[in-house]
């Protein structure tokens, strides 16, 4: 009988069929021969029943075998089962995942049985590159962010998944817009020129993520719904990394969308629904004051009042007519998923609307995720993952954000005559923001299509090949209208513009893993082969010259100007070879190595092929008998990792070859078109390579309900893409080169336990981060001032990149308060000015002593865009059916360049200005920062009194909860599970900055760019109220 279940059990998922077995089989035929003719003196009958988890669901597919027999069947759809046989027979009961079980029938007809989780087979794991290892044996630095942990959350961005939650990952909001990107640093910027957003990827497929280097710009992440997400893995050292060689030098964030599971069909909804106000208001003059403010500007110029102070004009407030209060948002999530142990599936819907706070902005998202797993037959699996998303933004309202501040208040929004005022009192030109957001149109529409499919052969234990095919397919439909009742579309009798953007990129993965244990030995290996290509194709089109407003930009041929068309065309591939060893010894000693080729288009003839090696190895010391005699530690591993890996991002599809533009040429009176060199060719450019060294230790105390995570970090990046200068007899100014580079180090903190358990529980988390980042080498050149930035403001003549400082740090004059007497102006370098003009500093001329000038030679760093440290705090109560979840994000030490208050605090008397100028300088008022009111603005300088501290703790979420009681729920008899819940988001913010937000970032993800804050759209404030059920 023995023989007979051990031969059944080799055909069971995980066991392989031997040859040697076939002897034994045609033995047992035979036997079976005479088995079958004395079965039939037992009493034979029908047995029937239900098997259920300990939670009461019911299974499906559960093997059912009469013991020492082939006679079996499967539970259906309902977990119940009937099967024939003897009164005194043994039923196996056996599922995936659970303890397999023996029970007799003893005569009965009817058997329930209830199983249990195989909490041996439960061991947790961590997903990393191209494959998943047991948390006990993992070598590298890696944080995970689980569904579990933000469940019930109403978490709207994969990006709020992230933040505060995972320490290294340094993560900033760009603009409070709906469906706005955010700018992520894992462990610091590497690079100047390239990219430093890390590469994310979805179920296995490397996915394009970037937001681009405006506050303004769409996430390509909003398509994915973070309810469908299971979990989010931070890759950050070389040891997890390296293993996607030339993308893995910004962190990789791996994201696994949630599965089907074996057993009974599940139906879960989750919603909610609330109001977004925003969170902070500028302060700005009332009409009256703006009046005052301008005739004293142009009497201190030499000029006569203006207004006449004895009238008291009517106050427009600009700001309250712009914003939309109470602004809705709502989200709505179906998922059904189920399967048995050959068949999985699940499908969700999604669909989110978000009204911003500014007028004529929004989103509208509808998404659509399907995956199938199906066991084909012994030891071959196929599946397929597949998202759909379509997301239609509205950003015609960011164009009134600066306007809104600085239009004049004694100006109403409608003329006599029911038209858009357009001009001030002075007759000076000004863009109406009640005109922009209600006749402007920008309107965005994207297609999302995201997914996968894979076949998996199992070729002998251990042994399984798998080979995916991804595509990852955008397609963005722009459409933009300025009508003629705002200036700019006036002038030109409205300019409409259409255009659209296609990517295309398809990846293929092929690997071989090899996972067995051999006693003390376990090992986990992997090779590969990929190859991922990228095609990008655009087109733009515009019309001026409208007849009317009437049909837009829907008819650019009825415009008589037309703008010159333009598309474009770019591709790129990259292939790649993989390899990788996990192994451990007896479960204390462990060793990891990978290595990576990767060959890429975008790089020269001469360096077309790049290498990335790594190796990590752990110790874990809880093992030893002399550390678990000290009856201190449940867990304490030690590990160390070094490697190269690389970073082709962010320097455009051909930087390395020449190319060449249209150009013009007049000869006599007729214009030609031609072709003339754009870019130099560089065959020996290659990418930029950074070497990380990684020691970390894991703590874990009171079987591990308090753990401690600590990681140093050293990361150099060398080869650095920079456009330096070259001869003029080249033609060109510049070429991109590989000459600087920069270094990271830092020390990373987690602490997490759970202090109480039971009717009342407390879970915790904390985390922190210390990064310091320095310039090391910029190509012999002591300082660069990089290209870019807004001109207005001197936000242009801020940036600097100077070596032995870091990235970010803003470049300016210091001011010394204002001048008060003429005796003052006398002593001083500023011969020219006057009593309540700015003075400043004289540090330094030419031969490096004050000169009794001020000139470029006394600008200093006034500050620096990188904090000091970062992190994230959450704590989640519970009490029976009541849940509070707290959370809260901070940052500390970083600076912001808040270019607001240069606009808003000119006065000329022609803007309106915020509250600050009411402290300005006045002969009975000398003691200020503020200077004096002028006609002629005070100073277009980059000074430190722009630069405001950055640092910030916010509780960016509170969260009650309440699950309604079982009991309740069982006199439905259909639902499962019930959560009401009420949320406050972003309600409380502690900061010093004047600003709208701590958390901004004007130029997006442009590393050099970080910190300054200029005309941004407003952080918002949300009351929330959700509902989750499980049918």
């Amino acid at each position: 009988m023995k023989h007979m279940i051990d031969l059944f059990d080799s055909f069971k998922p995980g066991k392989r069929f031997r040859p040697g077995n076939f002897s034994l089989m045609v033995c047992l035929l035979v036997l079976g021969m005479f088995g079958f003719s004395s079965y039939g003196y037992a009493q034979d009958g029908w047995v029937t029943g239900t098997v259920t988890t300990k939670q009461g669901e019911t299974l499906i597919g559960v093997s059912v075998l009469e013991k020492g027999t082939l006679n079996g069947v499967t539970t259906d759809v309902n977990g119940k089962y009937s099967i024939r046989v003897s009164g005194n027979a043994v039923l196996q009961f056996s599922f995936v995942g659970m303890k397999k079980q023996e029970v007799g029938v003893n005569n009965r007809s009817l058997v329930n049985v209830v199983m249990e989780e195989e909490t041996e087979n439960l061991e947790e794991v961590v997903v990393i590159g191209y494959g998943v290892v047991r948390k006990r044996d993992l070598t590298g630095a890696v944080s995970s962010v689980s569904a579990e942990s933000v469940k019930g959350l109403p978490v709207k961005s994969v990006d709020q998944m992230i933040q505060g939650r995972a320490s290294g990952v340094f993560m900033v909001q760009n603009s409070g817009m709906p469906g706005a990107g955010a700018t992520v640093r894992i462990r610091g910027g590497n690079s100047i020129s390239g990219g430093n957003e890390p590469l994310y990827v979805i179920d296995g497929v490397p996915v394009y993520a970037q937001a681009g280097s405006s506050q303004t710009t769409l996430s390509p992440l909003n398509t994915i719904a973070t309810s469908d997400i299971e979990s989010i893995e931070v890759l950050k050292d070389a040891s997890s990394t390296a293993i996607y060689g030339a993308r893995g030098a910004n962190g990789v964030i791996l994201i696994t969308t949630k599965k089907g599971k074996a057993g009974r069909t599940s139906v879960s909804f989750d919603m909610y629904a609330g109001f977004q106000n925003i969170r902070k208001k500028y302060k700005l003059l009332n009409a009256a004051e703006f009046e005052q403010l301008a005739n004293e500007a142009s009497v201190n110029g030499g000029g006569q009042a203006i207004y006449d102070p004895n009238v008291i004009p009517e106050t427009t407030d600009w700001q309250k007519l712009v914003r939309n209060d109470n602004a809705l948002t709502q989200n709505y999530q179906l998922s059904i998923s189920g399967g048995d142990e050959k068949t999985k599936f699940l499908t969700s819907f999604n669909y989110q609307t978000q009204d911003g706070i500014i007028k004529a902005t929004e989103l509208e998202r509808m998404t659509f995720r399907g995956n199938l797993e199906r066991i084909v037959c012994h030891g071959l699996k196929f599946g397929t993952n597949l998202s759909l998303a379509h997301v239609t933004t509205n950003k015609a309202g960011v164009s009134a954000l600066e306007m809104m501040l600085v239009a004049p208040p004694n100006i109403p929004v409608k003329d006599a005559e029911g038209k858009y005022t357009k001009q001030n009192r002075l007759g000076e030109i000004f863009t109406n923001p009640m005109a922009v957001v209600n006749d402007k149109v920008d309107k965005n529409k994207q297609l999302r299509v995201l997914g996968n499919a894979f076949g998996e052969w199992e070729i002998i234990k251990g042994l399984t090949f798998k080979s995916t095919i991804g595509l990852d397919l955008i397609h963005s439909d722009n459409r933009s209208y300025t009508s003629m009742t705002i200036n700019a579309g006036e002038v030109v009798n409205g300019d409409g513009n259409a255009s659209n953007d296609k990517t295309y990129t398809w990846v293929n993965e092929n690997t071989l893993t090899y996972i067995r244990d051999f006693g003390p030995h376990a090992v986990n290996a992997l090779v590969g082969f990929t190859q991922q290509g990228s095609r990008w194709e655009m087109m733009k089109a515009g019309a001026q010259g409208f007849l009317n407003d009437n049909l837009q930009m829907n008819d650019l041929g009825s415009g008589t100007v037309a703008k010159t068309p333009s598309t474009g065309v770019s591709e790129w591939s990259l292939m790649s070879y993989l390899a990788r060893i996990n192994y451990s010894y007896n479960g204390k000693y462990m060793l990891t190595a990978s290595f990576r080729a990767d060959g890429s288009s975008r790089f020269g003839a001469n360096n077309r092929w790049g290498y990335f090696p790594s190796a990590a190895v752990a110790w874990r010391a809880s093992e030893e008998g002399f550390i678990k005699d000290l009856n201190v530690f449940s867990n304490l591993k030690i590990r160390l990792s070094h490697g190269w890996i690389g970073n082709q991002d962010g320097i455009g599809t051909y930087p390395s070859i020449a190319l060449l533009d249209k150009m013009a040429a007049v000869f006599g009176d007729t214009k030609y078109m031609g072709y003339g060199p754009s870019q130099v060719a560089n065959p020996d450019l290659k990418w930029e390579t950074t070497r990380q060294t990684d020691l970390g230790i894991d703590f874990g105390f009171f079987n591990n309900r308090l753990n401690l995570t600590a990681d140093f970090y050293y990361k150099k990046t060398t080869d650095l893409l920079l456009n330096v200068k070259i001869p003029a007899t080249s033609g060109f100014d510049s070429a991109l080169k590989n000459v600087g580079s920069v270094e990271n180090k830092g020390l990373e903190l987690s602490l997490s336990g759970d202090p109480f358990v039971g009717d009342f529980s407390w879970n915790s988390s904390f985390n922190i981060t210390f990064n310091r980042n320095k310039v090391l080498s910029l190509g012999g050149e002591e300082s660069i001032v990089p290209a870019g930035g807004n001109k207005s403001q001197g936000m242009d003549v801020s940036r600097l990149l100077k070596v032995g400082e870091p990235i970010g740090i803003f470049y300016g004059f210091v001011g010394d308060g204002t001048f008060s007497t003429t005796d003052d102006i006398k002593n001083s370098a500023q011969l020219k000015a006057k009593p309540g003009d700015i003075r400043f500093k004289d540090f330094s001329g030419s031969d490096g002593k004050p000169d009794n000038k001020i000139d470029d030679y006394d600008r200093k760093i006034i500050g620096c865009a990188q904090p000091d440290f970062y992190g994230g705090f959450t704590n989640t109560f519970s009490y029976k059916n009541f849940d509070l979840n707290v959370f809260i994000v901070f940052s500390y030490g970083n600076d912001i360049y808040n270019a607001n208050k240069a606009r808003l605090e000119d006065m000329q008397g022609t803007w309106n200005q915020s509250r600050n100028v009411l402290n300005r300088w006045t002969p009975e008022h000398q003691n200020t920062p503020v200077p004096r009111a002028l006609t002629a603005k005070a100073t277009s300088r980059s000074w430190d009194y722009l630069i405001e501290d950055g640092s910030y703790l916010r509780i960016q979420n509170i969260q009650l909860g309440y699950t309604i009681p079982e009991k309740i729920l069982k006199k439905t008899r259909l639902i499962r599970s019930a959560r009401v819940y009420a949320s406050l988001q972003n309600f409380f913010t502690f900061t010093n900055y004047s600003g709208y937000d701590p958390e901004v970032s004007l130029y997006g993800q442009d590393n050099v760019g970080m910190g300054y804050d200029y005309g941004s759209y407003p952080s918002v404030k949300t009351v929330l109220f959700g509902l989750n059920l499980n049918f």
